[in-house]
């Protein structure tokens, strides 16, 4: 087996089809690249938090020039982000450390792009809504990656994505065989929608999408409604799926 097969099969599977059939295309030829240097994951980490805080600066310009800048480089960070994992997985560098390091420094990039966003919007819009919206958009992605973390029914937890806790997650523990009835009938139905979940790859393309077309307001609006939606969906499912396993 060559050593891009055995990168492709670190990649954290299931995820979303935006992060598998995008970006990882990406992070694992970058992988692939630097897999017989010194570059580390956590440098891969850390350079992906670089990346964001410099694109949620220029967000916070509030020009499109700048925007667009912005976006490219939040957009590059995630490839990092997705590479940091794969090349721990590869070369076996875990460490307690690292998975604290790429969760501190999630919550860091989610609070610095919703942030630019607000402030570089504010800037030449009057009123204070979509400070509002930045809020209920950092509570949203904040509680799905609590609800990530905790035991939603004793003894099960969701599996960490990218090596690590990130702001969602692709799939759970709780995960029930396909019976054919109408539960899986709607399951499968649902796996073709673009946000599912809500999972940190659909949050990187649904910004990908709203920014590129300078829709700040919309972007908000949009990251509170299916934040929200998805903290309530994600619980249920969940409970849904293991009292099904118990009673089958």
């Amino acid at each position: 087996m060559s050593d891009f097969e055995n990168i492709n099969r670190c990649a954290k599977r299931p995820t979303d089809i935006w992060t598998n059939y995008l970006y990882y295309t990406f992070s694992l030829r970058l992988v692939y690249m630097i897999r017989k240097t010194r570059i580390t994951p956590n440098m891969l980490t850390l350079t992906a938090l670089i990346l964001v805080l410099i694109g949620s600066a220029l967000y916070a310009v509030g020009l499109r020039t700048d925007i667009t800048l912005g976006l490219i480089l939040i957009q590059v960070s995630y490839v990092f982000d997705c590479a940091d994992g794969q090349l721990a997985r590869y070369k076996k560098l875990y460490s307690p450390i690292g998975g604290w390091l790429d969760q501190m420094a999630d919550r860091v990039k989610e609070f610095a792009v919703i942030f630019g966003l607000a402030y570089g919007y504010s800037r030449f819009h009057a009123g204070i809504g979509i400070w509002k919206w930045a809020m209920i958009s950092l509570f949203a992605l904040y509680l799905l990656e609590y609800l990530g973390q905790i035991e939603m029914i004793r003894g099960m937890r969701v599996a960490p994505e990218h090596g690590s806790a990130d702001m969602a997650r692709a799939g759970s523990s709780l995960d029930v065989p396909d019976t054919g009835d109408a539960f899986s009938k709607v399951k499968h139905i649902r796996a073709l929608i673009p946000f599912r979940s809500f999972i940190i790859g659909e949050q990187y393309f649904a910004m990908l999408v709203f920014i590129a077309f300078d829709a700040v307001y919309p972007y908000m609006v949009f990251v509170s409604i299916i934040g929200l939606l998805m903290a309530i969906y994600r619980p249920v499912m969940d409970y849904v799926k293991f009292h099904r396993r118990i009673t089958a």
